[in-house]
């Protein structure tokens, strides 16, 4: 007979101490970061043909529907993936517990959306929106099914599993969405695609994983003090995302909610191709680092300098090429999306000094306060965001969510700088010298733009020649800045263009 006391140890021989976690950081974190770009590729494939084939209508039908999914599933949001990397060893029944906890949100889910459906349509005086949203419901249910085993291999910084779970997901929604497209030229092509995505997802979750699921909430105290924050967080955050789109469904056309929903969406890529997949390694890693202050604190450091140094110019360019983007890859019909999307990607950027305070409470186990982050987001975003849409519509909602990101990045540092015992003017001035690169970058595209590259050129040629531009000034920029602040060792740009040299330097001949 099996003796229950002592669980049976599904990290062996991976239950070890790291001896390179920064290696393996990053090694995670560039597999993970490369998978992640792939499949906002294939999103934003799939983006621009459906732009193409459907009207901003059927995006703004569907982007109030899916509000209501990610609003759903916040609710009911176990952070069980976050749970049981935290967790010091995980056993058989830490995974059967998730699993069943899982399976018990997804069903929820569904059938909370089935009932609510029929007033919703109502409440917007929309019929379509009835069985969009019944259909809708099964991708959360199918989402609570996958397999928790992928956490025991994240935990140890192994993402060829998830990486794997991403692609294949992904892929099979684009054929299916251009398909249905196609054939079809309905907005229906956008629900198939997220359906298939999570069934797709679900099935290689288990081909993928050695784990075979089993219903059981016997470990269920070890979730339940890790739940109770992370899962009101979640649920506020997710309001948070979506009040926008919720309000202004009700006060502009569906047209112009669906140009600002493709702005909203566009933005979106970047931070989840780039800032979300290096956000898990990180935990892990910071995990790993939280009984040496030091040594989390200068891995906290370096990844959020990195993230900042990435993220920044893709946010930029978006928001100064908005206009050549939109006419080049979207078409004329989406011109609403230009002003949108020029203002929708400042907030990234503010944001992103900030980055990865997530994963810093969540190493410390100090949950509490991320709900407080989000908490005073909701008590700022719902006041705000409900009065400028009333008084200004979809580009008062763009100024507001500026406003709002500049007041929670100032929070998020000054929590920073209390958890890792560090000085204001470190925390608060670590990414001088990529912000100013950044502006050096947004003032040669805009001088190129209005005072060199003639308008009668064709929209690609502008948008590479300005694209490339900017990308050239932001890098000079940021070396230039580097060198003469006194090139020091430990700042990221010395650790990218050393390994940039070392890959030139010819080997040296053995005496």
């Amino acid at each position: 007979m099996t003796d229950r006391s002592q669980p049976e140890t599904l990290l062996n021989p991976e239950h070890e101490v790291m001896t390179d976690t920064g290696a393996k950081t990053a090694r995670g974190a560039a597999f993970l970061l490369g998978t992640k770009l792939s499949g906002r590729v294939l999103d934003f494939i799939s983006l621009v043909v459906l732009t193409h084939l459907l009207r901003p209508a059927d995006f703004g039908l569907v982007s109030l529907a899916m509000s209501v999914i990610y609003l759903a599933e916040a609710v009911f949001e176990l952070p069980l993936y976050q749970a049981l990397i935290v967790l010091d060893l995980i056993d058989k029944d830490h995974l059967d517990t998730a699993f069943t906890l899982s399976f018990l949100r997804g069903f929820a889910i569904c059938i909370v959306i089935l009932v609510i459906s029929a007033p919703f349509s109502i409440f917007y005086h929309d019929f379509r929106l009835f069985p969009l949203l019944m259909a809708l419901s099964l991708a959360p249910a199918f989402r609570g099914l996958h397999s928790p085993g992928i956490a025991i291999y994240a935990k140890q910084l192994d993402f060829a599993r998830e990486c794997a779970i991403e692609l294949l997901g992904k892929g099979c929604a684009v054929v299916v969405a251009v398909l249905v497209a196609f054939t079809m030229r309905s907005y229906w092509a956008i629900a198939a695609a997220t359906i298939t995505n999570a069934v797709a997802s679900m099935a290689v979750s288990y081909v993928v994983s050695a784990y075979r699921p089993r219903f059981t909430l016997s470990r269920w105290n070890d979730f339940k003090s890790f739940l109770g924050w992370s899962s009101g967080a979640q649920i506020l955050s997710a309001i948070n995302w979506q009040y926008d789109r919720l309000i202004l469904g009700r006060l502009v056309s569906a047209p112009t909610l669906g140009a600002f929903s493709i702005a909203s969406d566009l933005v979106g890529i970047p931070s989840q191709a780039i800032a979300v997949p290096l956000g898990r390694p990180l935990l892990s890693a910071l995990v790993a680092s939280r009984n040496n202050l030091d040594r989390l604190r200068n891995l906290y450091r370096l990844s959020n300098t990195t993230i900042f140094m990435v993220i920044l110019p893709v946010f930029i360019e978006m928001s100064c090429l908005s206009n050549e983007i939109v006419h080049t890859i979207l078409g004329p019909k989406w011109e609403k999306s230009v002003t949108y999307i020029s203002l929708l990607a400042i907030p990234p950027m503010i944001a992103g000094l900030a980055e990865g305070i997530g994963a810093l409470v969540t190493a410390f186990k100090k949950n509490h306060l991320y709900m407080r982050l989000n908490a005073l987001e909701f008590f700022l975003k719902i006041p705000i965001i409900t009065g400028v849409s009333f008084l200004f519509g979809a580009i008062g909602v763009c100024w507001a969510r500026i406003g709002i990101a500049s007041i929670m990045m100032v929070v998020c540092l000054t929590m920073t700088r209390s958890l890792i015992k560090t000085s204001y003017t470190e925390i608060f001035f670590q990414n001088w010298r990529t912000a100013l690169a950044g502006i050096i970058s947004c003032l040669v595209m805009e001088g190129l733009k209005y005072n060199i590259l003639p308008s009668t050129w064709p929209g690609l040629a502008r948008l590479f020649i300005l694209g490339w531009a900017g990308i050239g000034a932001y890098v000079l920029a940021l070396l230039g800045l580097w060198y003469l602040t006194g090139k020091k060792a430990d700042d990221i740009e010395a650790k990218i263009v050393g390994k940039l040299l070392s890959r030139f330097r010819k080997p040296q001949p053995q005496s």
